[in-house]
């Protein structure tokens, strides 16, 4: 598969991820459908099959970043 190219200014992208850092280390961001629910004991109330992984491509040229949910099969 051939890298993708920025929409910005033509020049192509590395595939990588937004970290997240907290109490529990560090994780790779995720996207989740709907509004935050709150939870006394997580913070947000959530279903774990609802989350999907979000992969993050730079630019090497401007630094352009573009995020994708994973998608599903």
């Amino acid at each position: 598969m051939s890298k993708p190219i920025c929409v910005k200014c033509g020049r192509t992208m590395d595939e990588g991820f937004i970290l997240d850092s907290g109490l529990a280390g560090n994780l790779q961001s995720a996207w989740a459908e709907g509004k935050p629910r709150r939870s006394i004991w997580s913070g947000i109330k959530l279903a774990k099959d609802a989350l999907y992984t979000i992969t993050t491509f730079r630019c090497q040229g401007c630094g352009y970043l573009e995020s994708y949910a994973a998608v599903r099969s």
